[in-house]
């Protein structure tokens, strides 16, 4: 078997694979009671008691030098994927906290493991 044979036999494997898992998550959260949503009005209106303070308008000249300066600072940026490791916005990182939930309601997948007889049964399917 080629190798552009076995590519595209493996391409067309995972596309049925992630089509198949969308439409069962799909019919999940459709069918997933929901929760009625009680919406809270606040009686007391919220006034400002500072007044906005108002920048300073700059010329055109002294904007098209700021935009110019941003546009030269780009590019001679240069960011990678170790990059990112450093640009988070809380303490320096992009990692999430120990026992933070990132997922929403109900878009868990079950527990339990999946055997490889299994996964193959699916992919050789026609």
């Amino acid at each position: 078997m080629k190798t552009t044979e076995l590519k595209s036999l493996i391409k067309e494997a995972v596309r049925e694979a992630i089509q198949e898992e969308l439409k069962d998550i799909l019919l999940e959260a459709v069918r997933a009671p929901k929760a009625p949503i009680h919406e809270v009005y606040q009686a007391n209106p919220i006034t400002l008691t500072s007044a906005p303070t108002q920048t300073p308008q700059k010329s055109q000249a002294e904007k098209r030098a700021m935009y110019e300066s941003m546009v030269n600072d780009m590019k001679t940026m240069s960011f990678t994927s170790a990059d990112a490791r450093t640009m988070g916005v809380e303490a320096n990182t992009l990692q999430v906290a120990p026992g933070m939930n990132t997922m929403g309601e109900g878009s868990s997948l079950l527990a339990g493991n999946v055997g490889l007889d299994m996964i193959m049964g699916l992919m050789n399917k026609k």
